[in-house]
């Protein structure tokens, strides 16, 4: 009997218990630090669970060539086959976004939770606090049962407030393995010198992240202007290239607010009609009456991001040199780390669950010695 222990009941950890309780020889006991399993899992895609992409694009990550590897061994087809043969119905939407048809995360959660089965173990409200190997048995603090593997698939302190993560992932520090600090990714940013009374505006923009004269990415979509920042779908996709750059010097924003055609000419606009209301939303030309600015080219400086506890993911964890291509621990036999526990992160578009189930699935094969 292989007993299997699997630390966080997210999306990882929930996709790989549902993989292994199809094996009558495997015992799996899930220790998860909340009351209730898959909090972020629910809460993504706006609750409708944005399972993965269609189109992943491997540049979408922090480490590309990493994701190649990884697409290499679990295409967005094959993710969408293991679903399916759970009795999972999926569809896409037109930019390739792949959910649940009956557009309801819980659906995913029920579906790859199932604590009734005899050989599922839930040990929940419990956070793990120490790990160690002795004779060849995993040990979980002083829990009564010994593991032939261990799966660490807590994920990170993204969307988590401070004294919550006091003991978040402790058990690391039994292991000395080379962890890349948590900072927050898809998160909004802060601006200098930033007019607030825009706090609530809503509009789309083609974005553009800049560092001195260099472009580093551009997006088109909705933003949302904050009480000191601004935020959207579109700022979280650059806040997680601004995070990978090594400074964080001189970086602005430039947003084009005539997103619909780049060659508008506000001043002649507003020689003819003596105003911008017809064009920009009325906090923007409330800004502009006051003082003229390049409709085309608005600039924010970038004072840094908001705090991990409004962010979807971390940029950081456990360093990618450590594992295996199959998720294995090199220098730890039967431990294995998966999803956000790792130093992967992507963009938003269902990135980064993608990265967790696949993950998760390639541990299996490796545990079970499946294809």
């Amino acid at each position: 009997m292989t007993r299997i222990a699997i630390i966080g009941a997210g999306a990882s950890g929930l996709f790989l218990t549902k993989k292994l309780l199809e094996h009558a020889d495997c015992q799996v006991y899930v220790f998860e630090r909340c009351r209730n399993v898959g909090t972020k899992l629910r809460a993504s895609g706006g609750g409708k669970a944005n399972l993965f992409n269609e189109h992943i694009d491997p540049d979408g990550y922090n480490h590309p060539d990493a994701a190649r590897q990884l697409l290499q061994q679990v295409s967005p087809a094959r993710l969408r086959e293991s679903f399916e043969q759970m009795g999972l119905t999926l569809f896409s939407d037109e930019e390739g976004r792949v959910y649940p048809s009956s557009q309801f995360s819980q659906t995913v959660v029920d579906l790859l939770w199932e604590p009734e089965r005899e050989n599922c173990h839930a040990i929940l409200e419990h956070e793990v606090k120490h790990l160690e190997n002795r004779e060849g048995k995993w040990h979980i603090d002083d829990f009564p049962v010994a593991f032939d593997h261990v799966v660490l698939a807590s994920g990170t302190p993204a969307n988590m407030i401070s004294k919550n993560r006091k003991e978040y992932n402790r058990f690391l520090d039994d292991l000395s393995l080379t962890v890349h600090p948590f900072q927050p990714s898809l998160v909004g940013f802060t601006i200098e010198d930033y007019p607030k009374f825009l706090a609530g505006c809503r509009t789309r923009v083609i974005a553009d992240l800049w560092q001195g004269d260099r472009l580093i990415h551009r997006e088109a979509g909705e933003v949302t202007f904050k009480e000191d920042g601004i935020s959207g779908i579109v700022i979280l996709n650059l806040s997680a290239y601004y995070n990978r750059l090594p400074s964080k010097e001189n970086c602005f924003l430039q947003l084009n607010l005539i997103y619909h055609d780049e060659h508008f000419n506000a001043e002649a606009h507003w020689q003819r009609f003596h105003t911008l209301k017809g064009v920009l939303h009325p906090k923007l030309n409330a800004l502009y009456e006051q003082k003229p600015f390049d409709v085309n080219h608005f600039k924010l400086k970038i004072s840094g991001t908001y705090a991990i506890d409004f962010a979807q993911v971390c940029h950081g964890g456990i360093d990618l040199q450590e594992v295996n291509p199959d998720f294995s621990l090199k220098r730890f036999p039967g431990l294995y780390a998966t999803g956000e526990m790792l130093d992967m992160d992507g963009i938003c578009g269902g990135y980064n669950l993608f990265f967790a189930f696949a993950s998760a699935l390639i541990a299996y094969q490796t545990i079970t010695c499946k294809p």
